[in-house]
């Protein structure tokens, strides 16, 4: 059900199961960042055997739960059951934000790094979609930027044309992929959108991690570049 493997130094990869939104298929994937303290930091946590819990849990204690996306919030409540004393953080809510249960948050995402994790990671929301405010994140020691929703790189499944077809339309199909054209057509605030990206092309990376499709382990700037262009 769940795959999990060494992504760079002191960063992980965990696959989960696939789901559906509005009636396609999407694959899964969570981050897990150990902190210059030894704590864990998990974004966009997935359902995981117990096998893999365990390997998680030996890598250091969870401390940090976090949801960067609005669309991604009601996947904290499963995790949070198992790890009720980790702080739960999430993106700015919006009307496409996705709950599960009754969730106590510790703060919202915004351009303050929290102090706990600030020795570690930078990040910043992407701003000028009033519908979806994503918290890009970069994790300095492996020059990693770690997002959920705003890029996808979707391979073809077999047994799925009209998903396959759709995802090509959307811009999002692999090995180019890029932003999806429902999140495109909703970014109305162009020029935040703008100092956004240029904020995000300002960070030193190599390497990227989607929560959606296939992750780029090398020149991940210049695959960045060319999802946006359609912001240039």
């Amino acid at each position: 059900m769940t795959e999990s493997e060494q992504f760079a130094d002191d960063l992980w990869v965990v696959e989960g199961p696939n789901v559906r939104d509005f009636g396609i298929i999407f694959t899964t994937r969570m981050v897990i960042a150990r902190l210059s303290d030894g704590s864990l930091w998990v974004d966009s946590p997935v359902s995981v055997t117990s096998d893999t819990l365990k390997r998680v849990t030996a890598l250091g204690p969870v401390q940090y739960l976090v949801a960067a996306t609005p669309r991604h919030v009601w996947r904290l409540a499963e995790w949070h059951s198992q790890f009720p004393g980790a702080q739960l953080w999430a993106a700015k809510p919006s009307p496409l934000t996705l709950k599960k249960g009754n969730l106590k948050f510790t703060g919202i995402l915004t351009d303050d790094t929290p102090q706990v994790w600030a020795e570690d990671l930078d990040q910043f929301p992407f701003r000028g979609n009033p519908l979806i405010e994503e918290v890009i994140f970069l994790h300095r020691k492996s020059r990693t930027v770690i997002l959920d929703d705003l890029i996808q790189n979707h391979p073809a499944l077999k047994g799925h044309p009209l998903r396959n077809v759709l995802f090509r339309l959307a811009g999002v199909a692999y090995p180019n992929g890029g932003v999806p054209l429902d999140i495109r057509l909703s970014f109305i605030h162009r020029d935040l959108a703008r100092q956004s990206l240029e904020k995000l092309l300002s960070w030193d990376f190599d390497k990227l991690i989607i929560a959606h499709g296939v992750c780029i382990e090398t020149t991940a700037k210049a695959f960045a570049e060319r999802a946006f262009q359609w912001l240039m």
